[in-house]
């Protein structure tokens, strides 16, 4: 026993120094040799190189034409695809692993932190709903301080359901409900003053009754006032009703596919959405993962899965914008592997896949002069895969290194148990 602890602190202190020795990176450093997507739709660049300087790209190109200076510090990335870090837009800190975030011993954060997000090349991720948000900020507040590695964070903070709205499979916890106009306005504020890059409302909620519906006004005045003080708000539809709600009650987002109802979208219905400029997380494995809990044989043929690849697919098709997100956090199995084949069996390639994972969410939190794309200029928030997803798109989930501003979050000999415990 004394052995196995002398050599796990052995190796501990050796990936510590990496992580330091990164994180404190004032050098160059060249990723070299890799194959390098620039961005979803542009041609790979093969045996290239990206030079990285004060947590910017400085350079990119083929190895034979971008100059690395002797004194930078090389990665040699033979093998490897290159792209822009990928950002998950639905998450969950409501695990009680996480309670005392603050002060936990920060092997113990980085490896709950790898396990969940930053080997699976998450550089940037939006919790969506907390039932306190002081959990959130304690982690994003901890990352910030730099004696552990972690993605940048952004919150929903503490999400609203509709009047006895509370979703059953949260109980015997309650969320707070929206009651009117004035009292929903006042719990925006709060959690905004309080932090909150976003809000999320419940516009149909599950509950032990039926689908409960957010009334449009209280929709609609959340909205407004998110949306008066600069922040997009998200919304957890459940059914078609619930979508149409979040449609004409202005929301950015939708959380959620709705294939509760067992009926594809129709085109007039992925028009409306198209029209009013909303964005979708497909969160496809939700459904896999809902269907084991109930005990279902092949969830991932159900019927259920398949009517939320459907309106994937057709709302892809139709041009709308999708959000890559997994729901990890509430879903406690954390590979990304089932999200990328069932997106792929909705009939979505490697390239619109590839566009989910960086640069649509750069655009739709106005992040895209800063990241999303390896370019010169931006942030070098990078993913080095082994394999390259355009053959097997499976090998979204194969990453070697993540880099934040060009401070190395996770190497792949980082230890890495891969499980996860429960708030869509």
């Amino acid at each position: 026993m004394k052995i196995k602890i002398i050599l796990f602190l052995a190796f501990y202190l050796c990936i510590d120094s990496v992580f330091s020795q990164a994180s404190n990176m004032t050098e160059d450093v060249a990723l070299v040799g890799a194959r390098i997507y620039p961005s979803p739709s542009a041609r790979p660049i093969e045996n290239g190189t990206v030079l990285i300087r004060n947590g910017k790209i400085l350079s990119v190109g083929s190895s034979d034409k971008v100059v690395v200076p002797k004194s930078a510090r090389i990665i040699a990335c033979n093998g490897m695809t290159l792209t822009a870090a990928f950002w998950n837009c639905h998450v969950h800190f409501i695990e009680q692993k996480w309670d005392g975030a603050d002060t936990m011993a920060a092997v113990r954060f980085d490896r709950q932190m790898a396990d969940m997000l930053t080997s699976h090349g998450f550089a940037h991720v939006f919790d969506l709903a907390e039932l306190d948000i002081h959990q959130t900020l304690r982690i994003r507040n901890r990352i910030k301080k730099g004696d552990v590695s972690g993605p940048v964070i952004y919150t929903a903070g503490v999400p609203l359901v509709p009047p006895n709205g509370n979703p059953f499979y949260i109980e015997p916890l309650k969320l707070p409900e929206a009651t009117d106009p004035q009292q929903a306005a006042t719990h925006v504020r709060q959690q905004i003053d309080s932090g909150s890059d976003g809000i999320k409302l419940w516009t149909g909620s599950p509950t032990r009754n039926g689908i409960v519906h957010m009334p449009i006004p209280l929709v609609k005045a959340i909205v407004f006032e998110a949306h008066r003080l600069g922040k997009p708000v998200f919304a957890h539809p459940t059914d078609n009703q619930g979508l149409m709600i979040a449609v004409d009650g202005g929301v950015d987002i939708l959380a959620h596919t709705t294939p509760d109802g067992g009926r594809s979208w129709s085109p007039d219905t992925i028009q409306r959405v198209l029209a009013a400029h909303v964005s979708l997380i497909p969160t496809l494995k939700l459904w896999k993962e809902e269907l084991l809990k109930n005990n279902v044989n092949d969830p991932m043929h159900n019927p259920l899965v398949r009517v939320a690849q459907q309106q994937v697919h057709d709302f892809s098709l139709a041009g709308g914008t999708l959000l890559f997100g997994t729901d990890v956090g509430y879903i406690t199995d954390y590979s990304t592997q089932d999200e990328y084949s069932l997106l792929a069996g909705a009939g979505l390639d490697f390239r619109q896949i590839l566009t989910m994972l960086t640069i649509a969410p750069a655009k739709q939190f106005g992040l895209v002069s800063q990241t999303g794309q390896i370019v010169p200029g931006m942030d070098a928030d990078i993913v080095l895969l082994n394999g390259d997803p355009a053959t097997d798109i499976l090998s979204f989930d194969k990453v070697n290194y993540t880099f934040l501003r060009g401070k190395l979050i996770y190497q792949t000999n980082y230890p890495v148990t891969g499980s996860g415990a429960s708030l869509k």
